[in-house]
């Protein structure tokens, strides 16, 4: 999925976008109140709703906190666990702003007990300075969910914490991003072996998306989690690149009730 051989075809304009943050501004002054992304419940119902405009502005936010109120420079890693919901596509866009490179991981849940020796390999292997989290998690990174497996692991991940969901405002205008080439760190999964990390850049993701579809703005439904790269690259980013829009839900509904998500 990441090799670039011959660049495909593109239109005119997008010949002058290098990044997928110049491609997110360019399809919010083309159409600022389209939909963007919605996460939906297991009845079908948003929970919560982007439009270009609104994300654009929430990740420019979240930027300017984690360039002023944290410690992060540009080419620090950040591994970004989030519970399923749109939260980690803002964070990994916000990253992207100030030249950080964020690094995908699965939550850790009671549930997920065999996810925290690899969240451990990634952050050491990766050299994650910092984890973006929800505030579930935090909390149970923190010790404040009791005695649990799970929440030991956290607790042992040797990084500070930031849940970014509680984190709202707006940011001042005038700031400009700082994007660096590499777009992201993706991990495999480790199922035969401790996880390797892949370097995925800008370029890697804007090619395969222009070889993959065509010019129109395509509407996407997914229930793959944002940490796995289909479900990330395929359903998100490519919907950054085209003007498109995405109706995610969570892997656990689809899973519970399959009929019911369609």
């Amino acid at each position: 999925m990441l090799s670039v051989g011959n660049e495909p075809r593109r239109q005119g304009w997008a010949d002058q976008l290098d990044t997928i943050l110049d491609y997110l501004d360019h399809w919010t002054d083309i159409h600022p109140d389209q939909c963007f992304a919605s996460f939906l419940d297991r009845r079908g119902e948003p929970i919560e709703t982007y439009t270009y405009r609104s994300f654009q502005a929430r990740t420019r936010f979240l930027a300017e906190y984690l360039r002023e109120e944290t410690s992060v420079q540009p080419g620090d890693r950040v591994a970004l666990m989030y519970s399923p919901s749109l939260e980690m596509v803002v964070a990994f866009l916000a990253c992207a702003r100030i030249g950080a490179i964020p690094v995908p991981v699965p939550p850790v849940t009671p549930m997920a007990r065999r996810t925290a020796q690899r969240l451990t390999s990634v952050v050491e292997d990766s050299g994650a300075i910092l984890v973006l989290t929800d505030s579930s998690l935090e909390l149970a990174a923190d010790g404040r969910l009791g005695a649990d497996p799970a929440a030991d692991a956290l607790a042992s991940v040797g990084v500070a914490w930031l849940a970014t969901e509680p984190l709202q405002g707006m940011a001042r205008e005038g700031r400009d991003d700082s994007p660096v080439e590499t777009l992201f760190l993706q991990y495999t999964s480790g199922s035969t072996g401790m996880p390797k990390g892949v370097v995925v850049s800008h370029r890697n993701v804007i090619h395969n998306c222009h070889a993959t579809t065509d010019d129109r703005h395509p509407i996407g439904v997914s229930w793959l989690p944002q940490f796995h790269d289909m479900g990330l690259v395929g359903y998100y980013f490519f919907q950054v690149v085209t003007g498109g829009t995405s109706y995610g839900f969570s892997p656990l509904d689809f899973l519970r009730r399959p009929i019911m998500c369609f």
